[in-house]
């Protein structure tokens, strides 16, 4: 099982970037100044051309990266009193959420990619929305399903 939140896979090539240094996260910035296709990359290795918005991975990571991923919601409550509105840049909450997870949530990383598993879909297909991603329960999944990749 893989320390949480110190080894993450590349969407590009699939391999593990082991050392958050060498990661960076990219997206896709449409022309109304929306984000989307956020994706978790090897730095320079993996780029992809047509993604211009792009961060650093330790910029994610911890409370300092909860603000940052905040900020792709709302500019929060000082940018609205100083007149400069509110803005919601993002486009699909859901693969949002998913890289907030995986940059947030202890075990996400490696257990997401056995969420595809048939069995492991019927174990929580009565399950609410919060189980399936609880830290122990995460842990449990890679345990599980971990050798049925």
């Amino acid at each position: 099982m893989d320390k949480p939140l110190t080894i993450w896979y590349c969407d590009v090539c699939g391999d593990r970037i082991e050392d958050i240094n060498n990661g960076y996260v990219i997206w896709e910035t449409l022309p109304e100044m929306k984000e989307i296709n956020f994706k978790i990359i090897h730095q320079s290795k993996c780029d992809i051309k047509k993604y211009h918005g792009s961060a650093a991975l330790q910029d994610f990571v911890g409370p300092e990266g909860i603000t940052y991923l905040l900020s792709f919601m709302s500019l929060g409550p000082i940018k609205k009193y100083i007149g400069q509105g509110s803005h919601c840049g993002i486009v699909d909450f859901d693969e949002f959420v998913d890289l907030f997870h995986r940059v947030q949530t202890p075990y996400y990383e490696e257990a997401r990619r056995l969420f595809r598993n048939e069995r492991l879909l019927d174990w929580f297909s009565d399950s609410n929305e919060v189980g399936p991603y609880l830290p122990e329960r995460l842990k449990e999944i890679i345990d599980e399903y971990g050798t049925d990749r």
